[in-house]
């Protein structure tokens, strides 16, 4: 069999085993979104107190916002008088597992690296939120600027009429990009990568470990992406607990949150988060080495449990993802295009913004642009980062621009 030929094998592979499972998690996804609107959110977590910390990593960890997405509603929280502690907690537990992932992680690594990777974002959020909290000064003055409370909440039924597009658009447009990348890459790692080869090249698992944080730092991924990819390094040999540093800086830090911690709860701040979550998921990742070799959790790791579902089902769950892929691609880049040249025509105002990397950064910013009063008829084009919208009053545009970058963007 050719190379070009085993690649592709190894990536359908890939594909076909995490299908179904990730459809289930953006099912279970959508209905927290219908459940549990950021209004909620704000409301619990805008709080300067260790509390808050808590609360912040435990509606983190089941809410279906990738790296970006997170961004603006943590600026949210900050605006809204949540400290510094409890931001950075809910940065780093909200991209580090959701429901979509933890399924995926089920299908290829089993229930046991399933929930240890839940336990540890848990514990991950949660002592850096607190070690910020100690180690940073506390800014408890809400901003005087634009807070994404300004935007009218959606009423339950209306989410539920909008469920569908929120899964297609929001969830998987959200992920599109980095989950065809990391099952491409997972799939090249499996076909050229021979066994054995992490064990023979990086030794001690602490190096490998130190590896994979110097990777997944200011490597942008999702939770859901990243998961093929550590399943088929362990197979070539990684040890599991440099395989869940990877899993846990990976979706939590990145280039873009990076710069924005900086930009919005300072250096100090920033240093920290990134010297806790270092620390922090090391130290993780050495119990579970530990647990590995104690108890024998390395053969059920790499027992796949897909076994467990009739073929018939990953069939289907694969075609509808294939489907819904196709179509996402299909508007975005063809149908899109079409539409927004013609609703921008004859538009008054034009902005561009920077940061927007997703379909859920485009609701976003949609919704902040429509809550201003006086515009009207906004458009949003991911591809150009240009918002184009009509205006009442030129006076207002300074308005518009400050609540663009209130909700964490540039303009």
């Amino acid at each position: 069999m050719s190379f070009l030929l085993y690649t592709a094998k190894e990536i359908i592979f890939f594909f076909y085993e995490i299908s179904i499972y990730l459809l289930f998690g953006f099912f279970i996804a959508g209905l927290l979104h219908v459940l549990f609107p950021d209004s909620i959110i704000r409301r619990h977590l805008g709080h300067n107190t260790f509390g808050s910390v808590l609360k912040s990593t435990l509606f983190g960890i089941p809410l279906p916002l990738c790296s970006c997405g997170v961004v603006p509603v943590t600026a949210s929280l900050k605006n809204s008088g949540a400290s510094k502690g409890a931001c950075i907690s809910f940065l780093i537990a909200t991209p580090q597992v959701g429901a979509d992932s933890f399924f995926v992680t089920y299908s290829l690594l089993g229930w046991i690296f399933g929930l240890f990777r839940i336990v540890a974002s848990l514990i991950t959020a949660a002592v850096a939120g607190i070690v910020v909290n100690i180690f940073s000064r506390r800014d408890i003055s809400p901003s005087d600027g634009f807070s994404l409370n300004n935007i009218p909440p959606e009423m339950p039924k209306d989410r539920m009429k909008s469920l569908l597009g929120y899964i297609e658009y929001d969830l998987l447009g959200s992920i599109a990009n980095t989950l065809v990348i990391g099952i491409i890459v997972a799939g090249t790692i499996a076909a050229i990568i021979p066994d054995g080869f992490f064990e023979k090249y990086l030794g001690h698992p602490f190096i490998s470990m130190l590896v994979m944080l110097a990777v997944g730092i200011p490597m942008y991924v999702c939770a859901a992406a990243s998961t093929p990819i550590a399943a088929s390094l362990i197979m070539k040999g990684l040890s599991p607990g440099a395989a869940l540093v990877f899993l846990l800086t990976g979706p939590a830090t990145n280039a873009l949150t990076i710069s924005t911690v900086i930009k919005m709860l300072g250096k100090r701040t920033a240093a920290v988060y990134l010297a806790a979550i270092g620390i922090i998921s090391i130290s993780l990742g050495y119990l579970l080495n530990l647990a590995v070799a104690r108890y024998g959790f390395y053969k059920v790791i790499l027992t796949h449990q897909h076994e467990m579902l009739p073929e018939w089902l990953k069939i289907c769950g694969a075609a509808v993802l294939a489907a819904m892929l196709g179509w996402y691609y299909l508007k975005i880049l063809i149908l899109d295009k079409i539409k927004g040249a013609k609703d921008m025509e004859g538009k008054k105002a034009v902005l561009t913004v920077e940061g927007m990397t997703c379909m859920h950064c485009v609701s976003t910013v949609k919704k902040v642009v429509e809550s201003i009063d006086g515009t009207s008829d906004v458009s949003v084009d991911l591809n150009s980062g240009k918002v184009q919208f009509n205006i009442a009053k030129e006076g207002d545009m300074g308005r518009v621009k400050a609540a663009i970058i209130s909700s964490g963007y540039s303009v």
